[in-house]
């Protein structure tokens, strides 16, 4: 390609300016001037209750503009004709983001290559703090990449601002919430749906965790970050929403229903035999009935191990004095969705000091240690009144 990227793609004057609109979350604001008609909505449903949009523009925010332009040349599988030119896979199962344009002030960026949504141009203004989203034209699919990206820029604002990101699930009862640690296959999402949907409590997060102090010396909050929650077919067995998840038409699946899923196979629960489906979260609280907590107060922490060879469960108290790798904030690939990359972000910043504070305070929480096998489906409601029991929650009755 020869010139400039950006005037060869696209059309500036394509759309006009639209609805204005601001998320905000603690300190990360990000307000919104869209061109597509009720964006507000479709991100109210793909990020609620995370980040909800009110009206109006935020004074000193970051500003994205997201344009419909019929102009915009590059297609699916267009990046071939882009020889030379830089790449940066944030996942390997994820986009592929081909910078275009790199000046000092200025990056243009083309996120392509996922699954379920359609190619989105990003032009970056550091200097005006301004970022421009054009899609080719107004679909479900090419929504969804706007509201990635959206959900991105405002959790990349709490990371570069100090807010301890953990790897992560948390449930909540009466605004309490029991955080879920540990490294990948250990059973966090697992515990974290069942919980959710078979003993009635609320579901907060899966995978990835905030945690944040409002004043000082006050409690704490936690909450998560909106992303597609992936769910193994091995915590679907017996389950009352199985037949619900076969028949609703996920937007993962293009709005198709899954059909009769496989029974999970004995080594399902580990890393190489688990099977997931995917659902964004109001996908999942209209199948599963569950209800979702924005934030609650850290009561208590269960460090699990999932062992698909077990029968039973063992649960037992750790010392609160004892290391906790688990608590250690999150690094490496886990943080893919919270590094900025485009070098814009510019939040107040979470300091040191209250950084440290806030892990503090999480470290003295009461936690157990609790390996299980499969057959807790069965039983889950006397499993989870046992670990919670431990942690000092009291009998956990469904709601």
């Amino acid at each position: 390609m020869t010139g400039n990227p950006r005037t060869a793609l696209l059309d500036q004057t394509a759309s006009p300016p639209g609805d204005a609109f601001t998320l905000a979350r603690w300190f990360a604001r990000l307000s919104v001037d869209s061109a597509l008609p009720d964006l507000n909505a479709f991100l109210t449903a793909l990020l609620g209750p995370y980040f909800v949009p009110t009206a109006g523009a935020a004074p000193d925010a970051v500003t994205v503009s997201v344009r419909c332009s019929p102009t915009l040349s590059v297609l699916r599988g267009d990046l071939d004709a882009v020889p030379q030119s830089p790449q940066l896979w944030l996942d390997k199962d994820g986009p592929r983001m081909v910078v275009l344009e790199h000046l000092r002030d200025t990056m243009v960026i083309l996120r392509d290559m996922e699954q379920d949504s359609d190619p989105v141009l990003i032009s970056v203004n550091r200097p005006a703090k301004t970022i421009r989203l054009d899609i080719r034209a107004d679909t479900p699919r090419s929504r969804r990449g706007v509201v990635r990206l959206v959900a991105f820029l405002l959790s990349a604002q709490l990371h570069s601002g100090g807010v301890p990101v953990l790897h992560g699930s948390a449930v909540a009862r009466d605004g309490r919430a029991v955080a879920i640690l540990g490294p990948s296959s250990s059973g966090k999402s697992s515990l974290a749906f069942l919980a959710s949907t078979l003993a009635g409590w609320d579901f907060v997060s899966d995978d990835t965790l905030l945690a944040w102090g409002e004043e000082e010396d006050g409690p704490l909050s936690m909450s998560g970050a909106p992303r597609r929650l992936g769910i193994g077919i091995g915590n679907l067995a017996g389950h009352p929403a199985r037949s619900r998840f076969e028949t609703y038409p996920l937007r993962r699946y293009g709005d198709k229903p899954l059909g009769t899923l496989p029974m999970p196979a004995p080594d399902s629960w580990s890393r190489e035999g688990r099977v997931r489906l995917y659902c964004d979260i109001d996908e999942f609280t209209a199948v599963s009935g569950a209800r979702c907590a924005l934030r609650a107060t850290p009561a208590g922490i269960v460090l699990p191990v999932a062992d698909p060879h077990m029968t039973g469960w063992i649960v037992e108290t750790e010392p609160a004095d004892g290391e906790v790798p688990e608590l250690e904030p999150t690094s490496g690939r886990n943080l893919r969705y919270f590094v900025d990359y485009l070098g814009i972000l510019t939040p107040t910043p979470f300091d040191a000091e209250k950084r440290a504070g806030v892990l503090a305070g999480l470290r003295q929480l009461p936690r157990v240690r609790v390996r299980y096998g499969p057959d807790v489906n069965a039983d889950f409601a006397r499993f989870w009144s046992e670990v919670t029991d431990a942690l000092g929650f009291g009998e956990a009755r469904p709601c």
